[in-house]
């Protein structure tokens, strides 16, 4: 059996496996990122479209087709970021640039291009950097979305925007729920570690 680990270690290891295990993800990522904004647009859109046609005739009308107005740029960036990250990486748009101009015979090019060796570590950095901006656009999106949802739930009666927050927190739960019970058990030299025990 391995040595126990210190705190500090735990946490470097920990780390450092949440890094691989997204750098491994980070595709597939992409792609569920790609769906969530066009899935927003395509909500914010077809909502904004049907309250444009009432008119400003109360506030949670204006509420709401302000945060879907706030949105709706925010998804296009989003869907921007994704898709240029992505294609960029499909179609190695750096080495590309780096072979057109050793090409053209362009005097010590290789100073401007990251080296062979370095690229790996650039491309994981850049898809990490890529994630996190997303996720960050993505939450401010939904967040913005879930806004005028309401709001414009809102506007049909208050009591109607309160039992869709009311399923909303209530859909949460149960989400949190199915991934604790989700979650495999204890081993048991899971249980011994936890307890200090070395053997």
């Amino acid at each position: 059996m391995t040595p126990a680990l210190n705190e500090a270690e735990r946490s470097k290891r920990t780390g450092s496996a949440l890094a691989r295990l997204l750098d491994q993800t980070a595709s597939w990522l992409v792609e569920v990122g790609t769906w969530v904004f066009g899935g927003l647009m395509a909500l914010n859109l077809v909502i904004i479209a049907a309250l444009i046609t009432v008119g400003p005739v109360d506030r949670a009308v204006l509420i709401s087709v302000t945060a879907f107005a706030c949105a709706l740029p925010l998804e296009v960036a989003g869907m921007i970021v994704l898709r240029l990250s992505k294609d960029a990486g499909d179609v190695r748009l750096e080495a590309l640039a780096l072979r057109s101009f050793q090409e053209a015979r362009f005097p010590n090019i290789e100073a401007y291009f990251p080296s062979s060796r370095q690229r790996g570590a650039v491309a994981r950095t850049r898809a990490r950097l890529t994630l996190g901006y997303a996720l960050a656009i993505a939450t401010l999106s939904l967040v913005l979305t879930l806004i005028g949802v309401l709001a414009s739930l809102w506007h049909m009666a208050a009591w109607v925007a309160e039992t869709a927050l009311g399923a909303l927190v209530f859909s949460g739960l149960i989400l949190l729920a199915l991934f604790v019970h989700a979650m495999p058990r204890k081993s048991d030299a899971e249980k011994r570690l936890a307890r200090g025990d070395q053997a």
